[in-house]
Protein backbone atom coordinates (compact mmCIF):
# COMPACT_ATOMS: atom_id res chain seq x y z
CA UNK A 1 0.00 0.00 0.00
CA UNK A 2 1.74 3.07 -1.06
CA UNK A 3 1.67 6.49 1.22
CA UNK A 4 -0.93 8.84 -0.41
CA UNK A 5 -2.95 5.48 -0.41
CA UNK A 6 -2.68 4.77 3.10
CA UNK A 7 -3.70 8.54 3.76
CA UNK A 8 -6.85 8.74 1.70
CA UNK A 9 -8.10 5.11 2.71
CA UNK A 10 -7.02 4.52 6.07
CA UNK A 11 -6.01 7.35 7.97
CA UNK A 12 -8.56 10.09 7.66
CA UNK A 13 -11.05 7.55 8.69
CA UNK A 14 -8.82 6.27 11.83
CA UNK A 15 -8.61 10.67 12.34
CA UNK A 16 -12.29 10.62 12.49
CA UNK A 17 -13.10 7.78 14.86
CA UNK A 18 -10.50 8.65 16.70
CA UNK A 19 -12.17 12.60 17.19
CA UNK A 20 -15.72 11.45 17.67
CA UNK A 21 -14.28 8.75 20.42
CA UNK A 22 -12.48 12.21 22.03
CA UNK A 23 -16.25 13.94 21.76
CA UNK A 24 -18.83 10.92 22.37
CA UNK A 25 -16.88 9.02 24.75
CA UNK A 26 -14.31 10.82 26.53
CA UNK A 27 -16.27 13.86 28.27
CA UNK A 28 -14.11 15.67 31.68
CA UNK A 29 -16.50 13.87 33.80
CA UNK A 30 -15.49 10.63 32.44
CA UNK A 31 -12.13 11.01 32.58
CA UNK A 32 -12.33 12.12 36.27
CA UNK A 33 -14.33 8.74 37.02
CA UNK A 34 -11.22 6.47 34.86
CA UNK A 35 -8.35 8.58 36.86
CA UNK A 36 -10.53 7.13 40.37
CA UNK A 37 -11.09 3.75 38.92
CA UNK A 38 -8.48 1.00 40.49
CA UNK A 39 -6.33 0.82 37.45
CA UNK A 40 -5.96 4.23 37.74
CA UNK A 41 -7.24 4.98 33.75
CA UNK A 42 -10.20 3.72 31.73
CA UNK A 43 -10.36 -0.19 31.44
CA UNK A 44 -13.43 0.11 29.60
CA UNK A 45 -12.03 2.94 27.28
CA UNK A 46 -8.66 0.39 26.83
CA UNK A 47 -10.97 -2.41 25.58
CA UNK A 48 -12.56 -0.09 23.22
CA UNK A 49 -9.30 0.72 21.78
CA UNK A 50 -8.64 -2.37 21.56
CA UNK A 51 -11.73 -3.07 19.61
CA UNK A 52 -11.41 -0.74 17.45
CA UNK A 53 -8.00 -1.95 16.57
CA UNK A 54 -6.04 1.34 17.35
CA UNK A 55 -3.85 -1.04 20.17
CA UNK A 56 -2.38 -2.51 17.33
CA UNK A 57 -1.06 -0.08 15.38
CA UNK A 58 2.49 -0.78 16.27
CA UNK A 59 1.55 -4.35 14.35
CA UNK A 60 2.50 -5.11 10.71
CA UNK A 61 0.55 -4.79 7.56
CA UNK A 62 -0.07 -8.36 7.60
CA UNK A 63 -1.01 -8.51 11.60
CA UNK A 64 -3.86 -5.58 10.72
CA UNK A 65 -1.71 -2.56 12.13
CA UNK A 66 0.28 0.18 10.58
CA UNK A 67 4.03 -1.04 12.01
CA UNK A 68 3.64 2.13 13.85
CA UNK A 69 3.69 4.26 11.05
CA UNK A 70 4.51 8.12 12.49
CA UNK A 71 1.39 9.78 11.03
CA UNK A 72 -1.28 6.74 12.19
CA UNK A 73 0.35 7.00 15.87
CA UNK A 74 0.74 10.74 15.34
CA UNK A 75 -3.41 10.77 14.66
CA UNK A 76 -3.88 8.28 18.29
CA UNK A 77 -1.35 10.75 20.45
CA UNK A 78 -3.13 14.01 19.13
CA UNK A 79 -6.26 12.22 20.38
CA UNK A 80 -4.75 11.12 23.68
CA UNK A 81 -3.60 15.19 24.10
CA UNK A 82 -6.73 16.45 22.85
CA UNK A 83 -8.96 14.14 25.20
CA UNK A 84 -6.95 14.05 27.98
CA UNK A 85 -7.00 10.83 28.02
CA UNK A 86 -5.36 8.61 30.80
CA UNK A 87 -4.96 5.45 28.92
CA UNK A 88 -1.40 3.63 29.01
CA UNK A 89 -1.21 4.66 24.90
CA UNK A 90 2.11 6.17 25.13
CA UNK A 91 3.53 3.55 27.51
CA UNK A 92 2.52 0.63 25.38
CA UNK A 93 1.78 1.75 21.92
CA UNK A 94 4.62 4.06 21.50
CA UNK A 95 7.25 3.24 23.61
CA UNK A 96 6.88 -0.83 23.76
CA UNK A 97 4.44 -1.86 21.26
CA UNK A 98 7.56 0.16 18.70
CA UNK A 99 10.12 -2.05 19.85
CA UNK A 100 8.26 -5.07 20.22
CA UNK A 101 7.82 -4.22 16.45
CA UNK A 102 11.08 -3.62 15.76
CA UNK A 103 12.05 -6.98 17.01
CA UNK A 104 10.64 -8.24 14.17
CA UNK A 105 10.41 -12.52 14.27
CA UNK A 106 11.36 -12.41 18.05
CA UNK A 107 8.68 -15.06 19.26
CA UNK A 108 8.22 -13.23 22.69
CA UNK A 109 8.01 -9.60 20.94
CA UNK A 110 5.61 -10.78 18.61
CA UNK A 111 3.26 -12.49 21.62
CA UNK A 112 3.41 -9.41 23.58
CA UNK A 113 2.51 -7.28 20.35
CA UNK A 114 -0.51 -9.50 19.92
CA UNK A 115 -1.28 -9.43 23.67
CA UNK A 116 -1.39 -5.84 23.53
CA UNK A 117 -2.99 -5.14 20.02
CA UNK A 118 -5.94 -7.79 22.36
CA UNK A 119 -6.09 -5.30 24.92
CA UNK A 120 -5.12 -8.27 27.51
CA UNK A 121 -1.66 -7.13 28.94
CA UNK A 122 -0.04 -3.64 29.21
CA UNK A 123 3.35 -2.84 29.13
CA UNK A 124 6.00 -0.16 30.53
CA UNK A 125 9.16 0.85 29.62
CA UNK A 126 11.35 0.39 32.61
CA UNK A 127 14.68 2.42 31.12
CA UNK A 128 15.27 5.50 33.13
CA UNK A 129 17.90 5.25 36.31
CA UNK A 130 17.92 8.86 36.87
CA UNK A 131 14.81 11.76 37.65
CA UNK A 132 16.83 14.53 35.33
CA UNK A 133 16.43 13.87 31.58
CA UNK A 134 16.72 10.18 33.06
CA UNK A 135 16.42 8.90 29.20
CA UNK A 136 19.88 10.17 28.46
CA UNK A 137 21.39 8.83 31.43
CA UNK A 138 23.71 5.60 31.72
CA UNK A 139 21.56 2.07 31.88
CA UNK A 140 23.62 0.34 35.41
CA UNK A 141 20.94 -2.43 35.61
CA UNK A 142 22.36 -5.49 35.17
CA UNK A 143 21.32 -9.09 34.10
CA UNK A 144 23.20 -12.61 35.26
CA UNK A 145 21.80 -15.96 34.17
CA UNK A 146 18.52 -14.60 33.35
CA UNK A 147 17.78 -12.59 36.74
CA UNK A 148 17.56 -8.95 36.52
CA UNK A 149 18.32 -6.29 39.17
CA UNK A 150 18.59 -2.61 39.32
CA UNK A 151 16.52 0.59 40.06
CA UNK A 152 14.09 2.24 37.41
CA UNK A 153 12.81 5.65 38.26
CA UNK A 154 9.76 7.31 36.80
CA UNK A 155 8.56 4.83 35.26
CA UNK A 156 5.35 5.95 33.16
CA UNK A 157 2.33 3.68 33.65
CA UNK A 158 4.73 1.60 35.73
CA UNK A 159 2.28 1.13 38.76
CA UNK A 160 -0.29 -0.33 36.58
CA UNK A 161 1.74 -2.18 34.02
CA UNK A 162 1.03 -6.21 33.97
CA UNK A 163 4.73 -6.18 32.22
CA UNK A 164 7.74 -4.32 31.97
CA UNK A 165 10.25 -3.90 29.35
CA UNK A 166 13.54 -3.02 31.28
CA UNK A 167 16.75 -1.86 29.51
CA UNK A 168 19.86 -3.78 31.58
CA UNK A 169 23.28 -4.88 30.44
CA UNK A 170 24.39 -8.09 30.35
CA UNK A 171 28.00 -9.90 32.11
CA UNK A 172 29.61 -8.14 29.01
CA UNK A 173 28.46 -4.81 29.49
CA UNK A 174 26.24 -5.04 26.55
CA UNK A 175 22.75 -3.39 26.70
CA UNK A 176 20.03 -4.97 25.83
CA UNK A 177 15.99 -5.40 26.61
CA UNK A 178 14.27 -7.91 28.82
CA UNK A 179 10.86 -8.62 29.67
CA UNK A 180 9.47 -8.83 33.19
CA UNK A 181 5.94 -9.97 34.80
CA UNK A 182 5.23 -6.61 36.87
CA UNK A 183 3.17 -8.74 39.85
CA UNK A 184 6.50 -11.02 40.90
CA UNK A 185 7.44 -10.51 44.53
CA UNK A 186 10.67 -9.36 43.37
CA UNK A 187 9.57 -6.47 41.46
CA UNK A 188 8.88 -3.31 43.71
CA UNK A 189 7.00 -1.18 42.31
CA UNK A 190 6.36 2.62 44.49
CA UNK A 191 3.54 3.56 42.70
CA UNK A 192 3.03 7.74 42.89
CA UNK A 193 1.10 9.72 40.51
CA UNK A 194 2.16 12.46 37.87
CA UNK A 195 1.02 16.29 38.03
CA UNK A 196 -1.17 15.37 35.24
CA UNK A 197 -2.88 12.72 37.40
CA UNK A 198 -1.55 9.60 35.24
CA UNK A 199 0.35 6.76 37.27
CA UNK A 200 3.79 6.24 37.46
CA UNK A 201 6.44 4.11 39.50
CA UNK A 202 9.91 3.96 40.51
CA UNK A 203 10.76 0.25 40.54
CA UNK A 204 13.50 -1.48 42.24
CA UNK A 205 14.23 -5.60 40.89
CA UNK A 206 16.35 -7.93 43.05
CA UNK A 207 16.79 -11.16 41.03
CA UNK A 208 14.05 -11.00 39.18
CA UNK A 209 12.89 -13.22 36.40
CA UNK A 210 13.79 -11.92 32.75
CA UNK A 211 13.33 -12.96 29.32
CA UNK A 212 15.36 -11.38 26.64
CA UNK A 213 13.74 -9.34 23.83
CA UNK A 214 16.76 -8.08 21.31
CA UNK A 215 19.31 -10.04 22.53
CA UNK A 216 22.23 -9.84 20.26
CA UNK A 217 20.99 -6.81 19.00
CA UNK A 218 22.40 -3.12 19.09
CA UNK A 219 19.86 -2.84 21.78
CA UNK A 220 21.25 0.99 22.56
CA UNK A 221 20.57 1.90 18.32
CA UNK A 222 17.18 0.27 19.11
CA UNK A 223 16.56 2.45 21.52
CA UNK A 224 17.55 5.30 20.06
CA UNK A 225 15.27 4.70 17.63
CA UNK A 226 12.46 4.02 19.47
CA UNK A 227 13.12 7.18 21.65
CA UNK A 228 12.88 9.07 18.45
CA UNK A 229 10.08 7.79 17.18
CA UNK A 230 8.48 8.30 20.46
CA UNK A 231 9.42 12.45 20.42
CA UNK A 232 7.89 12.57 17.06
CA UNK A 233 4.32 11.18 18.86
CA UNK A 234 5.00 13.05 21.99
CA UNK A 235 4.83 16.85 19.51
CA UNK A 236 1.38 14.79 18.19
CA UNK A 237 0.36 15.06 21.87
CA UNK A 238 1.67 18.10 22.96
CA UNK A 239 -0.15 20.08 19.44
CA UNK A 240 -3.41 18.14 20.57
CA UNK A 241 -3.31 19.57 23.82
CA UNK A 242 -2.35 23.15 22.64
CA UNK A 243 -5.18 22.95 20.11
CA UNK A 244 -7.75 21.73 22.39
CA UNK A 245 -6.80 24.67 25.04
CA UNK A 246 -6.90 27.42 22.31
CA UNK A 247 -10.29 26.41 21.15
CA UNK A 248 -10.88 26.67 24.90
CA UNK A 249 -9.19 29.95 25.31
CA UNK A 250 -11.17 31.48 21.99
CA UNK A 251 -14.77 30.34 23.43
CA UNK A 252 -14.47 31.79 26.71
CA UNK A 253 -13.64 35.35 25.24
CA UNK A 254 -16.39 35.07 22.76
CA UNK A 255 -18.68 34.26 25.70
CA UNK A 256 -17.50 35.71 29.14
CA UNK A 257 -18.81 39.45 29.33
CA UNK A 258 -18.02 42.71 30.52
CA UNK A 259 -19.67 45.81 31.07
CA UNK A 260 -22.20 44.44 28.69
CA UNK A 261 -20.10 43.13 25.92
CA UNK A 262 -17.57 39.95 25.03
CA UNK A 263 -14.22 40.62 26.74
CA UNK A 264 -12.86 39.19 22.72
CA UNK A 265 -13.71 42.47 21.83
CA UNK A 266 -10.86 43.76 23.59
CA UNK A 267 -7.81 44.56 20.38
CA UNK A 268 -5.49 43.15 23.23
CA UNK A 269 -6.71 39.83 23.64
CA UNK A 270 -7.41 39.27 19.97
CA UNK A 271 -3.67 40.17 19.19
CA UNK A 272 -2.87 37.64 21.79
CA UNK A 273 -5.04 34.97 20.21
CA UNK A 274 -3.72 35.54 16.71
CA UNK A 275 -0.20 35.14 18.17
CA UNK A 276 -1.45 31.55 19.65
CA UNK A 277 -3.12 30.89 16.42
CA UNK A 278 0.17 30.96 14.69
CA UNK A 279 2.27 29.05 17.00
CA UNK A 280 -0.32 26.39 16.23
CA UNK A 281 0.14 26.57 12.37
CA UNK A 282 3.83 26.57 12.93
CA UNK A 283 3.37 23.47 15.51
CA UNK A 284 1.56 21.62 12.53
CA UNK A 285 3.76 22.94 10.08
CA UNK A 286 7.20 21.65 12.16
CA UNK A 287 5.79 18.82 12.88
CA UNK A 288 4.95 17.73 9.29
CA UNK A 289 8.58 18.70 8.40
CA UNK A 290 9.51 15.84 10.47
CA UNK A 291 7.26 13.41 8.87
CA UNK A 292 9.03 14.29 5.88
CA UNK A 293 12.56 14.69 7.28
CA UNK A 294 14.93 12.74 5.43
CA UNK A 295 16.84 9.94 6.88
CA UNK A 296 20.32 11.76 7.65
CA UNK A 297 18.19 15.36 9.46
CA UNK A 298 15.18 13.25 10.77
CA UNK A 299 16.35 12.98 14.73
CA UNK A 300 17.26 16.91 14.34
CA UNK A 301 13.93 17.56 12.83
CA UNK A 302 11.99 15.56 15.37
CA UNK A 303 13.86 17.84 18.43
CA UNK A 304 13.61 21.04 16.51
CA UNK A 305 9.74 19.97 16.37
CA UNK A 306 9.25 18.76 20.02
CA UNK A 307 10.93 22.15 21.09
CA UNK A 308 8.91 24.59 19.01
CA UNK A 309 6.01 22.48 20.54
CA UNK A 310 6.92 22.87 23.57
CA UNK A 311 6.96 26.40 23.01
CA UNK A 312 3.68 26.39 21.96
CA UNK A 313 2.08 24.51 24.81
CA UNK A 314 3.78 26.60 27.66
CA UNK A 315 2.60 29.58 25.93
CA UNK A 316 -1.07 28.46 25.08
CA UNK A 317 -1.41 27.09 28.72
CA UNK A 318 -0.14 30.60 30.41
CA UNK A 319 -2.55 32.58 28.34
CA UNK A 320 -5.55 29.86 28.84
CA UNK A 321 -5.09 30.41 32.56
CA UNK A 322 -4.78 34.24 32.49
CA UNK A 323 -7.57 35.18 29.93
CA UNK A 324 -9.94 32.79 32.09
CA UNK A 325 -8.90 34.34 35.38
CA UNK A 326 -8.82 33.02 38.28
CA UNK A 327 -11.72 29.99 37.64
CA UNK A 328 -8.70 29.09 35.51
CA UNK A 329 -6.71 26.56 37.70
CA UNK A 330 -9.73 25.64 39.23
CA UNK A 331 -10.49 21.62 39.22
CA UNK A 332 -13.61 22.07 37.60
CA UNK A 333 -12.32 23.69 34.46
CA UNK A 334 -10.67 21.73 31.53
CA UNK A 335 -8.07 24.82 30.94
CA UNK A 336 -6.11 23.53 34.58
CA UNK A 337 -5.61 19.89 33.10
CA UNK A 338 -4.73 20.80 29.89
CA UNK A 339 -1.98 22.63 31.72
CA UNK A 340 -0.71 20.09 33.90
CA UNK A 341 -0.87 17.88 30.51
CA UNK A 342 1.25 19.85 29.00
CA UNK A 343 3.64 20.54 31.85
CA UNK A 344 4.00 16.50 31.82
CA UNK A 345 4.42 16.66 28.07
CA UNK A 346 7.63 19.20 28.16
CA UNK A 347 9.61 17.02 30.70
CA UNK A 348 8.63 13.60 29.65
CA UNK A 349 11.48 12.77 27.41
CA UNK A 350 13.93 15.89 27.86
CA UNK A 351 12.82 19.54 28.58
CA UNK A 352 12.84 22.44 25.61
CA UNK A 353 16.47 23.44 26.75
CA UNK A 354 17.58 18.92 25.86
CA UNK A 355 15.70 19.31 22.22
CA UNK A 356 17.37 22.67 21.54
CA UNK A 357 20.88 21.44 22.67
CA UNK A 358 20.81 17.71 20.53
CA UNK A 359 19.32 19.86 17.40
CA UNK A 360 22.13 22.32 17.74
CA UNK A 361 24.41 19.63 17.94
CA UNK A 362 22.96 17.66 14.75
CA UNK A 363 22.80 20.47 13.21
CA UNK A 364 26.15 21.43 13.48
CA UNK A 365 27.35 18.15 12.05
Amino acid sequence: MDKAHMDADTLNPLRESLARYGRERYTLEQRRERMASAAGYGVDAWADYAEMGWLALPASADDGGFASDPQAIGALMQYAGQALAVEPLFASVVLCGRLFGLAGEDALARASLQALAQGTRVFALAHAEDDIDGMAAPVTASVRDGRLTGTKRVVLHGDSAHSLLVTARDAAGRAGFYLVDATLWQVRRSAFRLIDGRGAANIDFADAPADAIAEGRDAEALLAQVLDDARLALCSEGYGAAKALNALTLAHLKDRKQFGRAIGTNQALQHRMVELYMLQEEGRAVIGAAYLAERSGRRAAIHAALAHVMTLGRQASHEAVQMHGGIGITEELAVSHYFRRIMVVNRLLGDRAAQVERFAALAAV
